[in-house]
């Protein structure tokens, strides 16, 4: 196939060359070309669908500023994670110069961000964008170009839903649809009332194979026939070694931690520890977010180059990991299948060790992973700038299942890209979100309004009018002539929670006597909107030692009982942390990662908000009251005493005890006693403490 690419002294933005001269571009790539040939510069409505680092980013860059210097409104550019809402607010800062300001927002979800009025270009998340509808600030009126990044996160069970929410109003707008391949192109674009821009061209040559046992030799079997035997004690380091011969860097994709961290143990036995190394290793040990333990077995690792990589992981540690590869320090990294969607760290060769995962709602049952999955995952091999090729290698321990696996990954489609929003939680949040962001409507408007998502007209049918009853009878909405959201109903839409979390809460509370915090941190982790954590290794007589009333009866069903037990684990986590247990202590003693805790008081922190906020409107004071000061120390992981301290920046659970012990117990003792504030934190984080507490009194008492 001939692919053409445009010299950049032709693109008709001149505003723009300098800019692209100065990151060394000097040609657009064929996907690129292809877009602003199809009119992208123009306005034209486009879905791009092309291979990982082919440069969907600058089609999205070109088409904002042309979009902005043509006098358009404001840009949102959308993306399914934090981590790369962080990644494309970096790349488009970089066109500030011409005058575009750039904004970037994330998390929080019952706020209408005003001061985004004062930005071009907003970078933020699915989740983000559809809260913020919800609010109607005025800001958002001007908004009227949407790019929305990695499209195909409409055929994830738990992001799709609302990926389709933001695509639906979007799709009134401009908009410009980035995706990996989709198979359906022609209804999803026509759903979009797009174009449709498809191209297999990438810059980096992908070389596809499996991997199987072969007498003692592995044996590799490549997409265009050709074949290689490795050696070596299996699969997974015959060929890691194979590359790193070839002066390759590796990513093994496993398909749990466990497996991540025991394939990355075992792989770091083959390489020696250099002092390159134990400098990045060194980095890993000063990490102020993560465990002793975890510290100690990663630093372990990275002194030979290897390093394993999972959501378990704190934030600081990932970080290290990434930049150490990145800088090609660290050869190989052992990863779960999130890595592959959230950072963008090529390596020359991409190892799939596991084909199958384990269904964690249907408990012992594997199943194989999906097409595009695995074109995630493959889609990392290759480094522009350092290989002319790059490598995916799926691993099968079985002879037998090679043929077929082969065929599945190496010849079909991706799966077709079907709509998310038909189950229950999903649909009925999106009519919740509907009715918050477009005002009461009549009945016929609101479904006219259903019709516009991807759902057939048959579940359409089934579901439209019981889930506008549904949320009737749970007091989100009443109809007259026009469905219209309640009080209860419009507070749920501002906070951002699922109908049946709210529902949970609300059943639990209402009319009933409090009770002691870790009923209330139980009953907030037994919603929909909380994480799944796994009981099975800690002792689970742990979990019942309960001394008040819970708001849940313990439930005879297997499933809701695991349910029930990870919602107590979770309760008895976040008590801990906000009793000040250290948190080497906790991660101990339940299992869990340094990564994980911090989700769990993520989750806890908004959840503990939005009981706070129900309770309210409900007009339960008694609850109202525990879950706000649940909610205050929730974040921060202290006790009541230490709240006003923790709200200076930079002052964690540990400096705010320091203080507190050496009897400096408010902002105005901070600021009224200097000399003693440098003497327990030491002069520099002491003399920006102080500036910082006069800082927030000045604006105001303390919360």
């Amino acid at each position: 196939m001939e692919y053409t690419f445009m010299d950049i002294e032709d693109l008709p933005l001149d505003f723009a060359k300098e800019i692209l001269k100065r990151r060394g571009i000097v040609k657009l790539n064929p996907p690129q070309s292809e877009a602003i040939k199809k009119g992208l510069l123009e306005g034209k409505r486009l879905v791009v669908a092309s291979p990982t680092a082919s440069g969907k980013t600058l089609i999205a860059e070109l088409g904002a500023v042309s979009h902005l210097k043509d006098g358009g409104g404001k840009v949102i550019y959308v993306t399914p994670l934090r981590a790369l809402t962080s990644e494309k607010y970096s790349t488009f800062k970089e066109w500030e110069p011409l005058g575009i300001k750039v904004g970037m927002t994330s998390g929080e979800y019952d706020s209408e961000d005003n001061y985004l009025k004062n930005y071009d270009v907003i970078v933020t998340t699915y989740e983000k964008l559809d809260s913020l509808w919800r609010h109607r600030p005025a800001w958002l009126e001007e908004a009227d170009y949407f790019i929305l990044d990695e499209l195909h996160y409409l055929n994830d069970p738990s992001r799709g839903p609302v990926v389709e929410t933001v695509a639906v109003r979007a799709k009134r707008k401009g908009m410009l649809a980035l995706s990996a391949t989709i198979s359906n192109f022609h209804e999803i674009s026509r759903w979009l009332k797009a174009e449709y821009i498809a191209t297999s061209w990438r810059p980096v040559k992908l070389v596809e194979g499996v991997i199987y046992p072969a007498g003692k030799y592995y044996s590799v079997t490549f997409k265009d026939g050709t074949t290689k035997k490795v050696k070596g004690e299996d699969p997974i380091e015959a060929y890691t070694m194979d590359s790193i011969s070839r002066g390759g860097q590796v990513l093994v994709f496993r398909n749990s931690r466990r497996n991540a961290e025991s394939t990355a143990k075992s792989l770091s036995l083959k390489f020696k520890e250099s002092s390159e190394l134990r400098e990045i290793a060194s980095e890993i040990e000063e990490v102020e977010d993560a465990g002793s333990m975890e510290k100690e077995n990663l630093s372990s690792l990275v002194k030979r180059g290897v390093a394993y990589h999972h959501a378990g992981l704190s934030r600081g540690l990932r970080e290290i990991i990434e930049r150490g590869f990145r800088e090609r320090k660290i050869k190989v990294i052992v990863a779960t299948p999130t890595l592959a969607a959230g950072v963008n760290l090529p390596a020359r060769t991409v190892i799939i060790g596991d084909i199958f995962r384990y269904n964690r709602k249907v408990t012992g049952f594997r199943e194989e992973i999906p097409v595009m999955e695995y074109k995630q995952m493959s889609g990392r091999a290759g480094r522009p700038g350092f290989d002319s090729e790059g490598e995916a290698i799926i691993v099968v321990r079985d002879k037998r299942n090679f043929e077929r696996i082969f065929e599945k990954y190496m010849s079909s489609d991706v799966e077709p890209i079907e709509s998310k929003l038909g189950a229950e939680n999903a649909f009925y949040s999106f009519l919740l979100g509907t009715l918050s962001s477009e005002g009461e409507m009549t009945r016929n408007a609101l479904r006219t309004y259903v019709e516009e998502t991807l759902l057939s007209d048959e579940i359409i049918e089934s579901k439209f009018d019981n889930g506008v009853d549904w949320l009737k009878d749970h007091n989100f909405v009443i109809e007259e002539d026009v469905v219209k959201l309640t009080e209860f109903g419009k507070r749920v839409a501002d906070i951002y929670v699922n109908p049946f979390t709210a529902v949970t809460i609300k059943d639990a509370l209402k009319g009933k006597p409090t009770s002691c915090e870790l009923a209330y941190l139980h009953i907030l982790a037994y919603t929909p909107d909380s994480p799944i954590v796994g009981t099975s290794n800690i002792d689970e007589t742990l979990l019942y030692d309960v001394d008040c009333k819970m708001f849940l009866e313990e439930p005879t069903d297997e499933l809701e009982l695991s349910l029930y037990l990870s919602a107590l684990k979770i309760a008895f986590i976040i008590q801990d942390w906000i009793e000040e247990v250290d948190e080497d202590a906790i991660l101990a003693k339940y299992g869990i990662g340094s990564g994980d805790l911090r989700n769990m008081v993520e989750s806890m922190d908004w959840l503990t908000y939005s009981g706070y906020k129900l309770a309210q409107v409900m007009k339960e004071e008694g609850h109202e009251e525990i879950l706000r000061r649940l909610n205050m120390r929730v974040k921060d992981g202290v006790k009541e005493e230490l709240v006003e301290l923790v709200q200076i920046p930079g002052i964690g659970r540990k400096r705010a005890r320091q203080l507190w012990n050496e009897g400096i117990k408010s902002l105005g003792d901070v600021v009224m006693e200097p000399d003693k504030v440098k003497r327990i934190l030491g002069e520099k984080i002491g003399e920006r403490t102080i500036h910082e507490a006069a800082r927030i009194l000045s604006k105001g008492n303390p919360s």
